[in-house]
């Protein structure tokens, strides 16, 4: 028998911790319905009688064509950067995730 898989509040505060990542209370219920529906989907492919199908094989011959990759100009670049929430030049600034040493001693 396969152990189903679910993930509660706990787990998923857990998650979220070591990712760094900040959701608010109020959206944990509708992030945490997400990911068991998606645990859930997970649990019925793993049911599935797969032990006779063959892997997947794609002959060379018949891959489809690919474009030459050649840089182009994008003309939103600068329309794309005026939306950052913070910027620093040419680049977003983002708060630093994982913190240098000298600051975890100081904190």
């Amino acid at each position: 028998m396969i152990e189903k898989m679910e993930m509660d509040r706990e787990r998923l505060r857990e998650v979220l911790t070591m990712s760094r990542i900040g959701l608010p209370e109020e959206d944990y219920q509708e992030v945490l319905d997400c990911v068991n529906d998606i645990l859930r989907l997970c649990d019925k492919m793993r049911e599935i009688a797969h032990e006779e199908v063959k892997p997947f094989e794609w002959e060379v011959k018949k891959a489809p064509a690919r474009r030459a990759d050649e840089p182009k100009r994008w003309s939103g670049r600068d329309e794309f950067l005026a939306k950052a929430p913070v910027r620093d030049g040419d680049f977003f600034r983002v708060p630093r995730i994982i913190a240098l040493e000298e600051e975890e001693e100081e904190a």
